[in-house]
């Protein structure tokens, strides 16, 4: 397999966020138009899906993840409450957590870029992330939460399996993360229920609702398809260490990472078009 420099690509990752190319070769995708945000799943490409021996649909397997840079897009504007709208117009202040290499959370580690592996096994799912060398152990026994976990970056998921969909519970997550790049808040509320179902041998269909009664009036849900990896993609080596070098010499600057701007509404400004 061609191995691409991880410079290379989190350069390019960059120039794509701040205009409109996109990445290529093993790495960081912006979402093309062909693969946009939804409510609902699309039409499968009609290839049948593999099967466990027990007969569940196989989701293991090294998946491209795309960086869908808005995941509100299709049910703008947002039902904030007050202290949400307060909270989404302050991200213009504020460094994108990760920016300063801090954990991307729950279910923004679902739209980062580079790919994720997935390990499905009777009693767990393992999913192996690239972006930041992270990962998730999903229990499917039927254990519940754990009741000493303090709140963290990923925070506590659980798992259960509804026919072919795997549905992910996770609480106990700090305030510390962003939804995605475009700026999308959370509190320390946050209870994000996630479905993965394998639609074909090809295709994905994630779906995140999101529940925080402190900065959202009811919950809200959208998804998108998560393509399959050529078949000689493995996952690579990535570091990103907190506390680095950019943030203490001033290089990083407040605001979402996909350029939209803020004044003082629920619908961002769109980015300044760059020279």
């Amino acid at each position: 397999m061609k191995r691409t420099s991880r410079l290379m690509i989190a350069a390019t990752l960059w120039g794509a966020l701040l205009g409109p190319s996109h990445a290529s070769a093993q790495g960081a995708v912006i979402a093309p138009a062909g693969t946009p945000v939804l409510t609902a799943p699309p039409e499968p490409d009609g290839t049948p899906p593999p099967r466990t021996p027990d007969g569940r649909a196989d989701l293991s397997g090294v998946w491209n993840k795309s960086i869908h840079q808005n995941t509100a897009a299709p049910v703008e504007p947002l039902p904030f409450t007050a202290a949400g709208l307060q909270a989404f117009n302050e991200v213009d202040d504020i460094v994108d957590p990760t920016a300063r290499c801090i954990l991307p959370g729950v279910p923004r580690v679902n739209n980062s870029p580079y790919p994720m592996q997935i390990i499905q096994l009777a009693d767990r799912v393992v999913l192996i992330y690239e972006y930041m060398h992270n990962f998730r152990v999903i229990y499917t026994d039927g254990r519940g939460h754990r009741e000493s976990w303090e709140p963290s970056l990923m925070g506590d998921s659980i798992g259960r399996w509804e026919g072919d969909t795997l549905v992910i519970d996770t609480v106990n997550l700090t305030d510390r993360t962003r939804l995605d790049d475009h700026g999308n808040v959370h509190s320390d509320a946050l209870h994000v229920i996630e479905r993965w179902r394998r639609i074909s041998a090809n295709e994905l269909w994630y779906e995140a609702t999101i529940d925080d009664p402190k900065f959202y009036t009811r919950p809200w849900t959208t998804g998108y398809v998560i393509p399959r990896a050529p078949p000689d993609w493995e996952i690579m080596e990535y570091a990103c260490t907190d506390n680095n070098k950019d943030l203490y010499d001033g290089h990083l600057q407040p605001g979402s990472l996909d350029g939209s701007g803020r004044d003082g509404s629920a619908i961002a400004t769109p980015p300044v078009p760059r020279r």
